[in-house]
C-alpha cells in the first residue's frame, strides 16, 4: 500500500519521522500511503522503534492516525500487534536505527507492494510503472518470463527484472544496512479437505452466512460504491449478498458487455438480475467490442511502458473504471476468488478447476524457456491462506483500481469463506453447484444459474488477435525484440501463429499469443 524512498542513512538513532501532507518524511527518505476512505494509517515510535502501518478499513468508527504517536514499548507492541490482528489486509514498514528496515504485509494482499533497492536507497511501490528506473533490461528474470510466455503463472516475489520483487503473502522484506535487500517467506498456511455432510443438510445457509458477513464488516456506502456484474456466477452471488446490506441501496452494477450472442444473453440476464436484486441500483455498461487490446484506440498500442502484470483487457476495464470514477464511485466489489471457492482438485475430478493448464506448451515458446519449463515450480511461495491465483488476480487488478481512485474488495476471497468451501463435498463445488442453488433459489429463471451459450472472452480476443495481434506481431518479427535475443520467444513458432490468425484458422490456445504480446509491450516501447 506504499509508494516510498528510503535511505541507510534516515535509519539511524536520533532521527525522526513527521507527517506533511500526504507522506511521511524523514530527511531525504518519504514514504506515501495510499489514502481512501476504506484505508486507515497508524504511525508510532516507542523512541527508538518506529512502525508506519496501512489496513484496509474494517470500522467506519476507527479514525486514521498518521501523525506519529509516542507509547511505550509495551503499548507499542500491542498497538503493532492489533494491526495485524485485527486485519487481514494491512502492510508495515517497521524501523530498527542502525540495524534494518523491515517490511511485512498480511494474507489478503489487495494491493501488491514492489521493492527494488539501487545504489543503497530502497524504493517500493504498489504500481510497477513507479519503478521504471529499476527495470535493467540486462537484468532480466528468465524464469518468470518463461512462466508468462508458456501460460504458467505462478505466485512468487520475481517479476520480469530480477531487481524488483513482490512482497508476497505473509512475508517479510529486511532492507539491511549495507543495502541489501531479503526475503523471508512464510510456513506454509494449513488447508482442509472436503469433508461428509450429515443427512439432509444444507450448506447454503452458511456460506450465504459467511459471504455477507464478509461484506457487511465493510464501511462502505452504496452511493459511492460499485459491483461488477457480468452476470456470471461469482459477481451475481456477491451482488445479491450485497443487497441484504443494510447500506446496499443505490448501488452501481458495472460490467463489460460481450459480443454477438454472447452480448445478447449476458445483457438479459444481467437486466433479470437487476430487476430482481432492485434495491434502487444502476446499470453502467462498457462494449467489449469498442476496446479492443492492441486496437487503435488501445493502451496497448501507444509507444508507453506496459506492466507486465496488465490484464489483457485492460482497455475496456480502464474505461469502465473510468465511468465508476466520474460516477463517484469509491469502492468496487468484485467476483474474484469464485473459480477457486469451486475449485475441484485433480483427484476428485479429472476435468475439474484442478487441471487448469494447457497440457502442451505455445508454439512461440523460445528454446530458452524451453529449457527453464522443468523450473517452473523453483522459487515459488509456500501455500497461501487464500488460494495464490487469487492473489494473483488481485496483482493484476489492484493497481488499475487504484489510479481511478477506487478500492476493490474482493469477498469470495475471505479466508473464514475459503476454509468453509474446503470442506465441502465435491458435489457441492462441482460446476459451482453451491452458487447455482442460491441462483436458482431466488426464483430466477433458470437461465440466469445456467445460460444455455456459454460467455466468455475467448471469441473477442481471438478477435484482436486477427485484426490487430498479426500486424504487431509482423512488427516484432521485423524490428526484433529482447525476447527474441533471450530465445525466450520462438519468431518462428509466432510467425506460424501470425499466418493462422490471419487465415482465419486459429488452432486452440492462439488467442492466447496476446501475452507474448503483452510480455514485449512491457520490454520495448513500440
Amino acid at each position: 500500500m506504499f509508494h516510498l524512498r528510503i535511505t541507510q542513512d534516515d535509519n539511524l538513532p536520533g532521527k525522526t519521522w513527521s507527517w506533511h501532507g500526504n507522506r511521511w518524511h524523514c530527511g531525504a527518505s518519504w514514504i506515501e500511503p495510499y489514502r481512501h476512505p476504506l484505508t486507515e494509517q497508524v504511525a508510532l515510535t516507542d523512541g527508538t522503534r518506529i512502525v508506519l502501518a496501512s489496513a484496509a478499513r474494517r470500522s467506519s468508527a476507527r479514525p486514521s492516525r498518521p501523525e506519529v504517536a509516542v507509547v511505550s514499548p509495551g503499548d507499542y507492541d500491542i498497538a503493532l500487534g492489533e494491526v495485524r490482528d485485527l486485519h487481514d489486509d494491512w502492510t508495515t514498514l517497521e524501523f530498527q536505527p542502525g540495524q534494518r528496515v523491515r517490511l511485512a504485509i498480511g494474507t489478503a494482499c489487495t494491493v501488491p507492494q514492489y521493492l527494488a533497492v539501487e545504489d543503497g536507497v530502497l524504493h517500493g511501490s504498489w504500481d510497477l510503472a513507479n519503478l521504471r528506473g529499476q527495470q535493467r533490461p540486462d537484468r532480466l528474470d528468465a524464469l518468470a518470463i518463461t512462466r508468462h510466455l508458456a501460460l504458467r503463472a505462478r505466485y512468487s516475489p520475481a517479476t520480469f527484472w530480477r531487481d524488483v520483487k513482490l512482497l508476497t503473502e505473509r512475508a517479510t522484506a529486511d532492507f539491511c544496512p549495507d543495502g541489501s535487500l531479503t526475503f523471508q517467506l512464510p510456513e506454509p498456511a494449513e488447508h482442509s479437505r472436503a469433508r461428509a455432510l450429515r443427512t439432509g443438510a444444507d450448506p447454503i445457509r452458511l456460506f450465504t452466512d459467511l459471504l455477507e458477513l464478509a461484506i457487511h464488516r465493510i464501511p462502505w456506502t452504496g452511493s459511492r460504491t460499485a459491483v461488477q456484474l457480468s452476470g456470471g456466477m461469482d459477481s451475481t452471488t456477491v451482488a445479491l449478498a450485497m443487497r441484504t446490506a443494510a447500506n446496499g441501496a443505490g448501488v452501481t452494477a458495472g460490467t463489460v458487455i460481450l459480443d454477438a450472442e454472447r452480448g445478447a444473453q449476458q445483457t438479459e440476464r444481467r437486466r433479470l438480475i437487476l430487476e430482481h436484486i432492485a434495491s434502487g441500483w444502476s446499470s453502467l455498461t462498457v462494449q467489449a467490442c469498442e476496446h479492443l487490446p492492441y486496437g487503435p484506440s488501445s493502451r496497448f498500442s501507444e509507444p508507453v511502458w506496459v506492466s507486465p502484470t496488465t490484464d489483457i483487457y485492460a482497455d475496456a476495464l480502464n474505461a469502465l473504471s473510468s465511468r465508476f470514477a466520474a460516477a463517484g464511485v469509491r469502492t468496487v466489489f468484485t467476483g474474484i476468488g469464485g473459480d477457486e471457492l469451486m475449485a475441484t482438485t485433480a483427484a476428485e475430478d479429472t476435468g475439474g478447476w484442478g487441471g487448469f493448464e494447457p497440457a502442451d506448451t505455445p508454439p512461440w515458446l523460445g528454446p530458452a524457456a524451453h529449457a527453464l519449463l522443468p523450473h517452473i515450480d523453483t522459487a515459488i511461495t509456500p501455500a497461501a491462506v487464500v488460494p495464490e491465483t487469487t492473489l494473483m488476480a488481485k496483482t493484476v487488478c489492484g493497481p488499475a483500481f487504484l489510479r481511478h481512485g477506487l478500492w476493490p474488495v474482493h469477498p469470495l476471497t475471505d479466508p473464514a469463506l475459503v476454509r468453509f468451501c474446503e470442506w465441502l463435498p465435491l458435489e457441492w463445488r462441482r460446476d459451482k453447484q453451491v452458487m447455482r442453488v442460491i441462483l436458482a433459489r431466488t426464483g430466477m429463471a433458470s437461465k440466469v444459474a445456467r445460460p444455455p451459450v456459454i460467455e466468455n472472452f475467448q471469441q473477442i480476443i481471438t478477435e484482436a488477435m486477427r485484426r490487430h495481434g498479426v500486424p504487431r506481431m509482423r512488427q516484432i518479427l521485423a524490428d526484433g525484440s529482447p525476447l527474441i535475443e533471450a530465445r525466450l520467444l520462438d519468431p518462428d513458432g509466432l510467425a506460424l501463429v501470425a499466418a493462422r490468425l490471419e487465415g482465419g484458422t486459429p488452432a486452440a490456445g492462439d488467442h492466447e499469443a496476446v501475452f507474448a504480446l503483452l510480455a514485449d509491450s512491457a520490454l520495448t516501447c513500440r
